[in-house]
């Protein structure tokens, strides 16, 4: 995860630099998420034929690769846009596939615990990459600085590659198959693609959580793209924080994000999950306009929100993708996910390029424009909770 914030930790810096608009800066943001989208229908999918290990393997080549192209070639939106791209490609070949070469080998149904931890990984990664370029860029250029953070997906791909054996194409796979729940009979397992797209597009809950998954993400990531220009906004207006650099705070807030996660996974063994999710986009919704409104006071008061408003955006991130582990088609899977994983970056990437334009057309940063851009991030919440309200139990 270490080139996720390549860009977004340096947006202050590369915006004056290269003269970037709101826009723009959106632009290059949301590229990686549309890197994401386009990349995982088809590797996700192909999880559910072979070994999502190979598949892993090889996209942590290219996070690194991405990682290297845009510390030492990019310089401009659409050098950094097609580097962004790529590192959103090779998140879609480790995030989803990921969880899938967990469930091959634990066999059977992933418990919401498993997936908690493994999601959460995800927030602390993110955190993790802003806290390191921030600290690097302080010492090195911000060139020399993303090219480092390729060391990541290389240690990755030793400590996988050296410490998760292959499944055997032979018994591994077959048994793996065998401890799935089946749909039907045993020819089930010869689906073809079309085979398995349709039988997600079928499953109306699994439609469900693709939509609440979708509307998750537009706030998530639009959040993670624009928090480090809202408190460089906020230095410029209050003065400095007195407590770090605006990205090592966007780290400490994200990590609020892994507490929210495991306590919103830990409740859905306990209460009803869509009654869990519907009340926290709901809640979201709200801090989302709160949060904004915080630009107008003290340091004090914008932290608190801040960790307010991550907690409730993250609360159902492991409760959405326990859900759809356990409402798709068994046998099809890994292409749920992929649809999931799809629509999901699709709104994360439309979110940030949003946002961006919304500030440009309001005429730029404000406090009143801060907060209706914020309102915009958690507006799809509505129609996320409108969506699996209606879903089964």
């Amino acid at each position: 995860m270490t080139p996720f914030s390549m860009f977004l930790a340096l947006q202050p810096q590369l915006r004056e630099a290269w003269h970037l608009s709101n826009t723009a800066t959106g632009c290059i943001s949301g590229s990686y998420f549309a890197g994401y989208m386009v990349a995982v229908p088809v590797l996700v999918s192909l999880t559910d034929h072979y070994d999502p290990r190979s598949i892993w393997l090889g996209s942590t080549v290219l996070a690194a690769a991405a990682a290297v192209g845009f510390g030492t070639a990019a310089s401009g939106v659409w050098s950094a846009v097609l580097f962004q791209f790529l590192a959103g490609a090779s998140l879609a070949g480790t995030y989803m596939p990921g969880l899938k070469v967990i469930a091959d080998r634990i066999g059977g149904a992933l418990h919401p615990r498993h997936v908690a931890f493994y999601t959460t990984s995800f927030t602390i990664g993110a955190s993790v990459s802003f806290y390191t370029l921030g600290q690097l860029e302080s010492w090195v250029d911000w060139r020399t600085a993303v090219v480092l953070m390729a060391a990541g997906p290389a240690a990755a791909w030793l400590l996988t590659f050296g410490g998760l054996p292959p499944l055997r194409q032979g018994s591994d796979l077959d048994s793996r198959k065998a401890s799935m729940p089946s749909a039907g009979s045993s020819e089930n397992r010869d689906l073809t693609p079309s085979d398995h797209w349709r039988a997600v597009a079928r499953s109306s809950d699994t439609l469900r959580y693709v939509v609440g998954y979708a509307c998750h993400t537009w706030e998530l990531f639009a959040v993670r793209a624009w928090l480090v220009p809202f408190l460089v906004f906020c230095e410029g207006r209050m003065g400095p924080s007195g407590l770090a650099r605006a990205t090592t705070l966007a780290a400490a807030i994200s990590l609020v994000g892994v507490p929210a996660s495991l306590a919103g996974a830990e409740l859905t063994t306990r209460i009803d999950r869509r009654r869990l999710v519907t009340a926290v986009m709901l809640a979201s919704m709200a801090a989302s306009v709160a949060f904004g409104l915080t630009a107008a006071s003290t340091w004090m008061i914008v932290l608190l929100m801040s960790v307010i408003y991550t907690a409730t955006i993250s609360a159902d991130s492991a409760a959405l993708t326990s859900g759809i582990v356990a409402v798709s088609p068994p046998d099809s899977r890994g292409t749920a996910m992929a649809l999931y994983s799809m629509a999901g970056f699709a709104a994360a990437s439309a979110g940030s390029f949003v946002v961006g334009g919304f500030l440009d057309l309001l005429g730029g940063e404000s406090i009143a424009n801060w907060t209706l851009a914020f309102a915009v991030m958690g507006a799809p919440n509505l129609v996320g909770a409108a969506a699996l309200a209606r879903a089964r139990r």
